[in-house]
């Protein structure tokens, strides 16, 4: 049963979403690999972006176009290219609240939306400038029209869910994971109905068809652009970008017990060094001693629908994994993210009996996931972490006419475009002779370098300048960055 209404939720919900506010802008990362990517191909002619991402791109047109229009609306500054993130990322907050109300409660709603609040994982995306923040907004506004739906059966709560399904689409492909999910339990929900000859199956069967074929409708133009890319990406010889190679400690190209519990810590706790990681994967038998503990406890339709959302795309992404092990990355199913904090919210405000118990283990949930994040943002050994603009601020600062930067691998050329250095900027290409010297110095900058080949071009690059008479004056290290000057 639901609690009387009263002026303390919107005031504690206000609370809660400043606080998430300030945890997203505070500190501003530095613009890496991927985000630079977003940024270079916003930049151009919005038709010749369009085509730039069909045929050199495996994502949905959707994100593009939202940067497209915030660069020209903003700019291109570190804060500027995050403001739609931002923005998203932090209405996540009160939209998980309606969420977990719609489901459970509003003690759950409160106990969820200060979960997302500090949860490492939702930060990190709503303060990058690609997609991922928009892929959980959308999931759960999916989660939402589903359970409007299954409840009140209204054509505007059907409609919810058709228009963020298509919406889930068009940001990233891999939220079809999140969709299987849910047109599973409409589908099992029906069987079960008409099974026990209840009246409602076939309502719910008027409410589905529709609201799938409106989905479908407006997914029919984006089919043959997904086609196109699916095609290439097929084609390539790689299948991803070099930056898609998950962190954390397993190098393995099948998906290990390791790399199963790594993406259930990320989800809660965010991204971390791999030796913290190796610990923290350490305790699963904790963990399954817990959900052990927890079986049989809280089921609901309610329940049932949110273990579905986290199980089905996990499993999937699993699946795809065994296939292409960058696959399964939390990144690419983060819409399992809200239903997981969701769930979570509910065990704490529900099973515990009285008011002080439930505060205290929310207040701990929510402790232990601070601490993460706090070790996630500011641990100079994450991985996850590239201070790419403290490594060209060095340049530019110390650089003088003459100068020139070598930078490996050449994929960073979209970050030099970025960050525009001071000096001539040239990649180090296996096989070819690097740029002859007049007198000035040499830096070398270079990320990436637990990849081998990273490593052996690098390798080969001050070989080649010692050869030359070129010694290392200095080293310099920034957040998985390193830079050698050379004189």
């Amino acid at each position: 049963m639901d609690e009387p209404r009263s002026l303390r939720v919107p005031v504690d919900l206000a609370v809660i979403v400043a606080v998430g506010a300030l945890l997203r802008l505070v500190p501003l990362r530095s613009v890496w690999l991927d985000e630079a990517i977003s940024i270079g191909q916003a930049r151009l002619p919005y038709l010749t972006m369009l085509h730039d991402l069909r045929s050199a791109d495996v994502h949905p047109p959707l994100w593009g176009s939202v940067l497209w229009l915030d660069i020209r609306v903003f700019g291109e500054g570190p804060l500027a290219v995050r403001v739609p993130s931002l923005i998203v990322g932090i209405l996540s907050i009160p939209l998980v609240y309606l969420v977990a109300r719609e489901l459970y409660d509003r003690r759950a709603g409160v106990a969820a939306a200060l979960l997302t609040a500090v949860s490492p994982i939702a930060v990190w995306y709503s303060a990058e400038a690609r997609m991922y923040a928009f892929y959980i907004f959308w999931s759960l506004l999916a989660v939402l029209g589903q359970a409007r739906a299954l409840r009140r059966g209204r054509w505007p709560d059907w409609g919810l869910f058709a228009v963020a399904s298509a919406g889930l689409v068009y940001t990233h492909y891999f939220s079809i994971l999140q969709l299987c999910a849910q047109h599973m339990v409409f589908a099992a929900i029906v069987i079960r109905r008409r099974l026990k000859r209840d009246r409602t199956a076939r309502r719910l069967l008027a409410g589905w068809l529709p609201a799938t074929a409106v989905t479908l409708a407006l997914l029919l133009p984006l089919m043959p652009y997904a086609a196109e890319q699916v095609g290439n990406f097929i084609g390539s010889s790689d299948g991803a970008s070099a930056s898609n190679a998950p962190s954390g400690g397993d190098s393995q190209h099948f998906v290990s017990l390791y790399v199963i519990m790594a993406n259930l810590v990320w989800a809660m706790w965010g991204y971390h060094s791999d030796a913290a990681m190796e610990q923290l994967v350490a305790l699963w038998p904790v963990g399954m001693l817990v959900i052990l503990l927890l079986l049989g406890r809280g089921r609901s339709r309610s329940t049932a629908l949110l273990v579905s959302l986290v199980v089905v795309p996990f499993a999937l992404a699993y699946l795809l994994g065994s296939k292409q092990r960058t696959f399964f990355e939390l990144r690419y199913f983060i819409s399992v993210l809200p239903p997981l904090l969701i769930l979570t919210a509910r065990a704490a405000t529900s099973w515990l009996r009285t008011a002080k118990a439930r505060a205290t283990a929310i207040a701990a949930i929510a402790l232990s996931m601070v601490v993460g994040l706090g070790d996630q943002q500011f641990d100079p050994s994450n991985p996850r972490l590239y201070d790419y603009s403290g490594a060209f601020r060095l340049v530019n600062e110390e650089a003088r006419a003459g100068d020139v930067i070598l930078f490996a691998p050449g994929y960073l050329e979209v970050l030099v475009r970025y960050y525009h250095p001071a000096v001539t900027a040239v990649p180090v290409r296996g096989g070819v002779p690097l740029p002859a010297q007049h007198g000035g110095r040499t830096f070398l900058m270079a990320s990436y370098l637990d990849n081998p080949d990273n490593a052996s071009l690098v390798g080969q690059a001050l070989a080649q300048l010692d050869t030359e008479g070129r010694t290392v004056r200095r080293l310099e290290h920034r957040e998985n960055v390193t830079i050698w000057i050379l004189q």
